[in-house]
């Protein structure tokens, strides 16, 4: 009986939103939210909605600094909590993806490797904010929120689909067609083009190069891609394209 009403709820959802319901769905899996909380854990992720969500997650980032510097709190201060919202509004997805990938599997208590892994990224991460003058903060907490999210859809149309996904939240997407990814491809581009011009398409060619090195290696290692592998493809195409934020 609870599973009919769940299902009758989840119809309910994808009546009322629509074309919108794909939105909901990469909002309760790739972030905190968990509005509505009928959707299931196997529940159909789209490559366009993922990605999408990181626009709104770069946006609150830059609304939260802005606000903070508007207050008088010192720039380097007001970009730290900036990058922090960034970190959270993702659920630290990457950053739980890295240590997973590091240790294996979801460790009771992360190894001494995946902690000075984490710490040095998440340090490399806050400088490179730091450094960066207030009118870069629009641009940069945006395609760096794209990026990631792009980063883990690109590796993922490369590979056979992941079958083993049992996280509640990750960045795990649906099987895309390669018109799609190409065309996501192109947005994500525009925005970092904007934001960092060509140092940032550089960044851009560098994230997918050593996303696809990773795959690789997943392939070598795994027989295929996991949640914690896209996330790691993510969280170091997040590290390049703010390490060329600081060059451009």
């Amino acid at each position: 009986m609870e599973a009919m009403e769940t299902g009758t709820s989840r119809e309910d959802w994808m009546r009322r939103l629509g074309p919108l319901y794909g939105g909901a769905v990469a909002l309760v899996h790739s972030t905190p939210w968990r509005w509505p909380d009928s959707l299931t854990r196997n529940e159909a992720r789209s490559p366009f909605w993922v990605l999408a969500i990181g626009a709104p997650i770069g946006l609150l980032a830059w609304l939260t600094a802005t606000l903070l510097r508007a207050i008088s709190l010192p720039a380097p201060v007001a970009a730290l909590v900036g990058l922090a919202v960034l970190t959270f509004a993702s659920s630290a997805l990457v950053e739980r993806g890295v240590v997973e990938r590091i240790d294996g599997a979801p460790p009771a208590a992360p190894s001494v490797m995946s902690i000075l892994v984490l710490v040095f990224g998440t340090l490399l991460r806050a400088l490179a904010i730091v450094w960066l003058p207030q009118t870069m903060w629009l641009g940069v907490f945006l395609a760096t929120a794209l990026v990631g999210r792009w980063a883990a859809v690109f590796l993922q149309s490369l590979g056979d689909p992941i079958m083993d996904d049992d996280a509640s939240r990750s960045l795990v997407v649906s099987p895309a067609p390669m018109w799609l990814i190409g065309a996501l491809s192109v947005g994500v581009a525009v925005v970092v083009g904007f934001a960092l011009g060509k140092v940032g398409i550089l960044a851009l060619v560098v994230a997918a190069a050593v996303a696809f090195a990773i795959g690789l290696d997943a392939q070598r290692r795994d027989n295929g891609l996991t949640s914690p592998v896209v996330a790691t493809a993510a969280a170091i195409a997040e590290l390049v394209l703010l390490l060329a934020a600081t060059i451009s």
